[in-house]
């Protein structure tokens, strides 16, 4: 079996790619499922998958088994899978979307695939969706940092204008993709939105939904966030919860607060003790688990 399968080829031209992947770079999940939020508002077909058995370690990453309809034992492996949506306009920018699972091996060759996938699908542009831990307040809008390896992203996105970015350090498989689109000429933007550390439970909606309203400008149409809004709405309600029990923890979230308000929604530490951190942290996540489990905690509609 070939390490690229494509079910079809659909016919696309002015592509933009969207890429999100789940681990490191995919706080309270909040990429994914902003990535298959835009694959249910399109509509969008699966057309071709990433064979799983090169690219990871199935003892980091393992497969799930499940009783099927029929009562057969059924495995789900690790998946990258492609989607595409193409508009009614022959002339209009398409759509695909890449969403899977980060790999752990073979990073060079599985961004090899992607490559083949966009220029079978005309790629211009790749706009890449990430999500990592900050401390920032969950009673704010979640920031997103955005760049672009060019100031101009192409034709129709002109009022977009990214700054490169300046980050240096550990990096994933998104800079890796970065780095192949950037070889072949193609653009790139990243947006990433940040999740409030001491909530690092999954989902948490209101990243998911900055990043959807970040990524609004690229889409073809505008997508129907109301659903999204509601939970993010519940979502609020539960921490709300928590919070009245928590003096501490209040008292941490308006340091938070005050630290985002002072630097207009930019990134900022707040400096507390390790270890009374580490123990807020763990009494909130205890407090919406709990929730989750007794069916109060708002999940949006990304599956």
């Amino acid at each position: 079996m070939a390490d690229l399968d494509f079910f079809q080829r659909p016919q696309l031209d002015h592509t933009i790619l969207i890429t999100a992947f789940s681990g490191w770079s995919d706080a309270a999940e909040s990429a994914t499922r902003a990535a298959k939020f835009v694959i249910r508002s399109l509509k969008a077909t699966r057309f071709a998958a990433i064979d799983p058995e090169e690219f990871f370690d199935f003892t980091q990453l393992r497969p799930d088994v499940s009783i099927g309809s029929q009562g057969h034992r059924v495995l789900a492996w690790p998946k990258n899978q492609f989607y595409s949506w193409q508009p009614d306009d022959p002339s209009a920018r398409g759509i695909v979307v890449i969403v899977g699972a980060e790999p752990h091996l073979r990073w060079k060759r599985f961004a090899s695939l992607v490559m083949e996938v966009a220029t079978a699908c005309n790629v211009e542009l790749m706009v890449s969706l990430g999500a990592l831990l900050d401390a920032v307040p969950h009673t704010r809008p979640a920031p997103v940092t955005c760049s672009a390896t060019s100031p101009t992203l192409g034709e129709g996105l002109e009022l977009i204008r990214f700054g490169p970015s300046t980050y240096q350090g550990p990096t994933g498989v998104i800079s890796v993709l970065v780095d192949a689109m950037n070889r072949r000429g193609i653009p790139a933007a990243s947006l990433w939105g940040h999740a409030p550390h001491y909530l690092q439970v999954r989902p948490n909606p209101r990243v998911t939904l900055a990043l959807l309203q970040s990524l609004q400008p690229f889409m073809p149409r505008p997508m129907q966030l109301d659903d999204l809004e509601d939970a993010v709405a519940d979502f609020d309600k539960n921490v709300g919860r928590s919070l009245n029990e928590q003096a501490e923890i209040r008292e941490y979230v308006t340091q938070l607060e005050e630290k985002y308000d002072s630097e207009g929604a930019s990134r900022g530490v707040t400096n507390i003790p390790g270890e009374d951190a580490e123990r807020l942290v763990a009494e909130v996540e205890d407090f919406l688990r709990q929730a989750k489990d007794n069916g109060r905690e708002g999940e949006p509609p990304v599956g």
